[in-house]
């Protein structure tokens, strides 16, 4: 049977139109336009049926075409019948763009003769009422069914659908407008922000972030604004809030200035806007103000989705809230919001799945994360500005930002701060996930320190006197781990592979046992020109009762073929859309390989697959085959000793089910191409995938006790 012209394949250089089903060709301004067609629909309220794309517009004897309009309800689509026009374009053009600027838009508001309320978006978003023949600057248009703009109350409020380019915008406008520096700019928004999530969560009756039309012409107005509702809001926020906020804290815009965010924000609800379109904005806010345009702070969220459900797959789903997790190298909570975001998921479901009760399934579970993230989430940065954000960033997403402190985590609990050590739960972390810093030149060299590490011992004749920080986080971040607890975190390949950090990874081995490994693209931080090869290590922490270290046993391995980031500007990939065929992506063809089981002393104890051929799931993965002793020397004190049981208790299995999960996200077209695969048995005396070699050296001693 043929595909319906919505289900037909999109031909490249097309995008599908919002709002007739047809196609249009992709530039930057029609996406632009196709998002603010969806907004007037999801968010004004207005019927596809009456809004109007690229509408011809009369001006004397010449012809052109406004962007969006919208048509008096159930009246014929002419130039008489047109009510509203909307004019969107990139956010690089001005409003005093003479060509594509505001003045274009009054052009064609006044060439139709029941047009009485017009708004132009890009740079800013500026709306204008036409009256006698005058253009006066108002809020915002009309809602459906208002004749004038209203102000909003708590049941007009609409969850936003693209929330990146209005925070873009109130950001630019305080820039712009205040007289300060782009990161100053930023904490002030985020107050406002504050303020508006705060109004929305306790306001009772009217809503108080609000700004009449009216107010926001008038300089009175403003100033009644400011004094009457934003500082007294702000005010309650810092009450709230004492550990992000000091007391002498203000909002310090002008009136106006205020009364813009406040007319942007004022309709959309931040509260019920997708955890997901909120990280999307407060991540490129952040990325934008607070890491100098390179990215050291972000690690993506792709990336930490996948740490954060392959290490839920090791624990029960009832078992979630118990969990006590922390980010030792916090930075902006990237790994704590994944986290939070993955547990609200799993507490929806229970909460659906039982009886209904005088709240809705998603009132219960949002007052559950927000109880267990007070309780069980953790993060710690040595960068105060960090810890600010990582902070905010909890609040936006439900909370846990109360365990959130400065500590120079690579010390000892006893030099950080009195309530840090009281609240932190040091060495019995159930769950930690971290992406520390790399590539810095950071060395510590402090003797008291170093003599706190065991590293700077390992498998040398003398303790070293200076080690790159980079190289210590690794026994840190463990040690916050309880025996028996999981480490997910992001190395670099030169920790992985260098034949001078053989004894690092002999001390992972020795002290923890390999879950999984997954080679991350190279293109993964391409935006923050971050690690080029970085890779996830999932690590369990090794128990007294286990016995001496193993040295056969399961473990995990993927190797994603995609990191859901363009190769020239390590920006996200996106669509106007979900990631399917349907918009222009399409998922890379299945492919097949082989695995080998060979007989092998080591491997005798456990259970082995038989061979055969095996068909990869669809997305793209390489999985590591297994091999017998083709990649190094035999360990000569191990001998080659039989496992007597086998340790992987499902775990591989578990993960391949996470990192499907992962993949087939279809909520964000930024995805890793991670789909699920085999488990692989590996000997860590001779590995020969590529994925395994450089755990390869670890076990073997060094060419001194060789000779």
């Amino acid at each position: 049977m043929a595909d319906s012209p919505a289900n037909a394949p999109i031909p490249p250089g097309y995008i599908r139109c919002y709002l007739t089903g047809g196609l249009r060709r992709d530039t930057p301004e029609e996406h632009v336009r196709q998002r603010w067609g969806r907004s007037l629909v999801e968010e004004y309220g207005f019927r596809k049926a009456d809004l109007g794309i690229e509408v011809p517009i009369r001006l004397g004897r010449a012809r052109k075409r406004a962007g969006l309009a919208v048509y008096r309800s159930g009246a014929p689509r002419t130039q008489e019948n047109i009510l509203i026009l909307v004019e969107a374009k990139r956010d690089d053009r001005k409003p005093s763009d003479g060509q594509a600027g505001e003045e274009q838009l009054k052009s064609y508001m006044a060439a139709c003769s029941s047009c009485r309320f017009g708004l132009w978006v890009g740079q800013e978003r500026r709306a204008f009422e036409l009256t006698a023949g005058r253009f006066e600057e108002v809020a915002d248009i009309p809602r459906f069914g208002a004749d004038r703009p209203t102000l909003p109350t708590h049941a007009t409020l609409a969850p936003a659908r693209e929330l990146k380019s209005v925070f873009r915008r109130c950001h630019n406008y305080i820039y712009a407008n205040a007289g300060i520096q782009k990161a100053e700019a930023f904490h002030e928004l985020l107050k406002l922000i504050f303020c508006k999530t705060f109004d929305e969560e306790e306001s009772v009756g009217p809503l108080r972030f609000a700004v009449d039309p009216r107010e926001r012409s008038q300089t009175s107005g403003g100033r009644r604004l400011m004094e009457e509702r934003l500082q007294p809001l702000f005010s309650r926020v810092r009450g709230r809030y004492p550990f992000i906020f000091s007391n002498t804290e203000r909002i310090d815009l002008e009136p106006h200035v205020a009364a813009y965010v406040v007319s942007e924000l004022q309709h959309l609800s931040v509260i019920y806007t997708d955890t997901d379109v909120k990280g999307d904005a407060y991540e490129e806010l952040v990325g934008a103000n607070l890491r100098g345009d390179r990215g050291e702070y972000f690690t993506p969220r792709n990336v930490c989705d996948l740490a954060v459900r392959m290490a839920m797959a090791l624990h029960r789903e009832t078992d979630l809230t118990s969990l006590k997790v922390l980010d030792c190298c916090c930075g902006t909570g990237g790994f704590l919001v994944s986290w939070l975001s993955n547990l609200r998921r799993a507490l929806l479901r229970q909460e659906t799945s039982r009886p209904t009760r005088d709240t809705s399934p998603e009132e219960r579970a949002r007052a559950r994360v927000r109880q267990v993230c007070d309780t069980n989430l953790f993060g710690l940065d040595i960068n105060p500005n960090l810890v600010r954000t990582c902070q905010m960033n909890l609040v936006l997403h439900g909370d846990g930002s109360s365990n959130v402190f400065r500590v120079d985590s690579a010390r000892r609990p006893g030099e950080w701060s009195d309530q840090a050590r009281q609240r932190i739960p040091y060495g019995e972390i159930d769950v930690l996930l971290t992406n520390p810093p790399f590539g810095g030149r950071a060395t510590i060299d402090d003797t008291h320190v170093l003599s706190q590490y065991e590293l700077p011992g390992w498998e040398a004749a003398r303790p070293r006197s200076s080690m790159p920080a980079e190289r210590l986080f690794v026994e840190t971040a463990l040690r916050f781990v309880k025996p028996g607890g999981y480490l997910a975190i992001v190395l670099p390949d030169g920790i992985l592979n260098n034949p001078g950090l053989r004894y690092l990874r002999s001390w992972v081995l020795e002290r923890s046992r390999l879950i999984a490994s997954v080679d991350l693209p190279k293109t993964t931080f391409a935006a923050g020109g971050g690690v080029n090869n970085p890779s996830l290590l999932l690590l369990q922490r090794h128990r007294e009762t286990d016995g001496p270290p193993r040295r056969d046993y399961e473990v995990f391995m993927a190797r994603p073929r995609t990191s859901g980031r363009d190769k020239t500007n390590g920006r996200r990939r996106s669509s106007c859309g979900n990631p399917t065929a349907a918009n222009g992506w399409t998922a890379p063809a299945k492919r097949s390989w082989t695995t080998r089981s060979r007989s092998s002393p080591a491997l005798s104890a456990a259970s082995s697959e038989p061979a055969g051929r095996r068909e990869a799931p669809r997305g793209g993965v390489e999985s590591a085959p297994r091999s017998g002793n083709r990649g190094g020397r035999r360990d000569r004190r191990a001998g080659g000793a039989a496992s007597r049981q086998s340790v992987s208790n499902g775990a591989p299995k578990r993960i391949a089910m996470a990192l499907r999960d992962t993949a087939n996200n279809s909520a964000r077209a930024s995805t890793l191409s991670v789909p699920e695969s085999t488990a692989c048995r590996i000997r860590s005396q001779g590995m020969s995938t590529p994925a395994a070699k450089r755990f390869a050296a670890a076990s073997r001693p060094p060419r001194s006790r060789l000779r």
